[in-house]
């Protein structure tokens, strides 16, 4: 019991603590040469600022779109972890609504980013959104809160908030 506690509340202070910061794309060149001849993709390709479904580069992003989005990713966040912390010091079990939380919050930011137009913030919380739900049905909530993918998404997200000008947790 303490230990899925412990594990969520490092996850989630590692994730606070990371400086990850998703590498910058090469703009594309508009010299003529370059558009007379076929463009080699880039050797480095950021999923944070790449459209998953082009697979080119995010649209230009509204900031204040993506401070409203992030904003209301923080407030997801915030009431499940306030949950968990609840759960986690009534002397119960507290997995049952940890697994709560990770579900609420890969429902909620898919509800959040979808239809949201393209950018780097909605990119970043739509991956991490996913990631949360596989680690709600994992069998092992230690072992996937510590998995690489959902490491990697929470630090874009928290990444992009932060660029948008919300200090996100997660």
């Amino acid at each position: 019991m303490s230990t899925v506690v412990l594990t969520c509340v490092s996850v989630l202070a590692l994730a606070a603590c990371s400086e990850a910061e998703p590498s910058p794309t090469a703009a594309p060149s508009t010299s003529a040469s370059a558009s007379a001849t076929t463009a080699a993709p880039s050797a480095t390709t950021d999923p944070a600022t790449t459209d998953p479904s082009t697979g080119g580069p995010t649209a230009a992003a509204d900031p204040a779109a993506d401070k409203k989005l992030c904003t209301a990713a923080k407030k997801i966040a915030d009431t499940t972890k306030a949950d968990v912390m609840k759960a986690a010091t009534s002397g119960g079990d507290p997995t049952p609504t940890i697994r709560k939380a990770y579900t609420e919050m890969a429902q909620e930011l898919a509800k959040a980013t979808a239809g949201a137009p393209a950018s780097e913030a909605v990119t970043a919380l739509a991956a991490f959104g996913v990631a949360s739900g596989r680690v709600a049905t994992a069998a092992n909530l230690d072992t996937a809160a510590d998995a690489p993918e959902f490491q990697k998404t929470s630090a874009m997200a928290n990444s992009a908030c932060k660029k948008a000008g919300v200090d996100t947790n997660f």
